[in-house]
């Protein structure tokens, strides 16, 4: 029987072989995890923009609003048209019974009853075509306000107060915003090291002297062109980084493979 001392040592033998070795660590480039660029496709003068470079924002929140009286204007002079053609249609749609009935009572002659359906005809076009413009003015009114996707950083600025956006041609870059809360590490592996990885599997990734369990989240299917010499894959590993740390992409990680 093992004595005490050697249970103890095979025990702690037997621990450390349950325990996965990772063997090698491989640099990659910490980016974004989601990065998005906001504009706008309707045209207008900017008269608010409540947020600047670095401001952290949450989903929802206003980041930049377009003057909004003529968008109000539009709806509201779609509005005034679908008003009129509402009830111009439920006329419409009455001289139509009315015409069918002394039609069937052979009062009315068969160009005057089809008068009637063309007229009854182009009243639901008219409502129909009213309905559209008031959805299209209120979705431009809409579009005038820019909002956070999602939780994030402000990443650049581009509009002031006062400027013009042209919408027309090619809508500007008014604002950039990175997911906050995740980054993803970028690196290179070659065949072997891509043999060991597998999408959803956990790997550890180190930053700044800091450990965070990561996923991978990528895996390409292509060599990295850029690349020189023996082909490599891009990889790509997400994680959660502290709140209270504020990482910058182009920073150097470390991924550790199994």
């Amino acid at each position: 029987m093992m004595n005490r001392s050697a249970r103890f040592a095979f025990a702690s033998l037997l621990s450390f072989l349950m325990v996965p070795a990772w063997a090698e660590d491989v640099p990659g480039t910490l980016q974004w995890a989601r990065r998005v660029e906001l504009t706008t496709p309707v045209s207008g003068q900017v008269t608010e923009v409540p947020v600047q470079a670095n401001d952290r924002v949450r989903k929802g929140q206003v980041l930049l609003r377009l003057d909004p009286r003529g968008f109000q204007a539009q709806v509201d002079r779609a509005q005034a048209d679908l008003d009129r053609a509402v009830p111009a249609y439920a006329e419409a749609q009455r001289e139509m019974e009315r015409a069918q009935e002394l039609y069937d009572r052979t009062v009315l002659s068969n160009h005057e009853l089809e008068m009637a359906r063309i007229a009854l005809a182009q009243a639901d076009a008219e409502q129909r075509a009213a309905r559209a413009a008031l959805s299209q003015a209120r979705l431009d009114l809409e579009y005038s306000v820019i909002r956070a996707p999602f939780d994030g950083i402000v990443v650049q600025r581009n509009a002031e107060i006062g400027q013009t956006v042209v919408a027309r041609l090619q809508p500007p870059v008014l604002l950039v915003l990175a997911e906050a809360g995740r980054m993803v590490v970028r690196m290179d592996v070659n065949r072997v090291q891509l043999s060991k990885l597998a999408l959803g599997q956990t790997v550890p990734v180190t930053v700044e002297g800091k450990q965070y369990e990561g996923v991978v989240t990528n895996i390409a299917l292509e060599p990295n062109p850029e690349a020189i010499g023996e082909p490599v894959y891009p990889v790509d590993v997400e994680f959660a980084p502290d709140q209270m740390v504020q990482y910058r992409p182009g920073q150097q990680a470390t991924v550790t493979l199994p």
